[in-house]
């Protein structure tokens, strides 16, 4: 588990916000939503940025109790390989993960080839590993034959691998980068020419359990309904229709504002991660065309920009190298 400065790690937490396809690559990425149920599939391609082999280790965790299985040194890449698993959750190991009727989140796991990443190699305040690999992941979840309506076809939505320093947390309040917000939500309806939208949500957090406090908005800020509280255990998730969140709710240019609350630390918490216990969350939107079930990702952002410094701090002029550092610091939620 790493720690990481505040100064660098508000960067590259808005960074990733902002400029999500320049940093992706980490030494473990989330991939929100993934499944092998009836028709759906999840397709993933994985890169191993480095010129050495990688070993990868993979965690499925699904429902709000965020129930775990690991899939430890599942498969390897050559260095620099990039390679394509066609529905990862459903085929055999080593080329999957063997499951059927799941959907629910996975943590992907980079660690040299033949090396050791556990906790006996990592720093007792950082949690960092010299033997940490970094990956990047991309992942396509999608419906074919019969639930897509096309015989031949498939209907499907991005997903993009998360590195670990790009999940929102409650312990940032103080810095603004605590809540987020999803725009393009509509609900109009349930025949043709209609949309309906999905809200995910993820405790990014192992050692957390927590609340995620969703509200609903019109376009021009008026609130709609009552707050949404989600209670999540460690690793938790879920997705909810927007009119099962919020009963009534109906129309289009509609937003929602995520945050969490009452995190607290498990009895197993390392104690850097604090009394909150390393809290962190993702969430996203699904918006579906009701004739064609054709679905589009909605990420989620924060409402904060970069300052001069933070982008100074990523692109540090070729005489001036970047220093970005701070007595406090963030750590990683999930066991390496």
């Amino acid at each position: 588990m790493k720690k990481f400065g505040v100064a660098a790690a508000m960067v590259i937490l808005c960074a990733v916000s902002a400029m999500a396809s320049n940093f992706r690559a980490a030494d473990q990425v989330y991939v929100p939503a993934a499944g092998k149920v009836g028709n759906f599939a999840t397709d993933v391609f994985i890169s191993n940025v480095n010129a050495f082999p990688v070993t990868v280790s993979v965690i499925y965790s699904t429902g709000v109790t965020g129930t775990q299985t690991n899939f430890n040194n599942l498969f390897t890449l050559a260095a620099n390989e990039r390679k394509e698993f066609v529905d990862f959750v459903g085929t055999p190991q080593p080329n999957g993960l063997g499951l059927s009727g799941a959907l629910g989140m996975l943590v992907f796991n980079g660690c040299k080839q033949g090396a050791d990443c556990g906790t006996a190699t990592q720093d007792p305040n950082t949690g960092i590993s010299p033997n940490f690999a970094d990956i990047s992941v991309e992942s396509r979840i999608y419906a074919t034959g019969a639930i897509a309506g096309f015989p031949t076809g498939t209907t499907g939505q991005l997903f993009s691998g998360l590195p670990w320093y790009n999940f929102v947390s409650q312990d940032q309040q103080n810095n603004g980068l605590d809540t987020v917000f999803i725009t393009g939500i509509r609900t109009t309806g349930s025949g043709a020419g209609t949309f309906r939208t999905n809200i995910g949500v993820v405790n990014a957090s192992q050692f957390s359990n927590t609340t995620l406090v969703v509200k609903l908005f019109k376009g021009d800020g008026t609130k709609v309904g009552s707050d949404k509280l989600i209670p999540l255990q460690p690793l938790g998730t879920i997705q909810q229709n927007v009119t099962d969140m919020f009963p009534g709710a109906s129309g289009s240019n509609l937003y929602v504002t995520v945050s969490q609350q009452n995190s607290t630390a498990t009895s197993d918490a390392p104690a850097s991660c604090g009394s909150t216990g390393c809290a962190g969350f993702f969430a996203y939107g699904s918006v579906l065309d009701n004739t064609t079930t054709d679905a589009t990702t909605l990420e989620s952002q924060y409402t904060k920009s970069l300052t001069s410094a933070q982008i100074a701090c990523i692109y540090p002029s070729p005489d001036q190298p970047a220093t970005c550092k701070s007595v406090a610091k963030m750590r990683r939620a999930v066991r390496h």
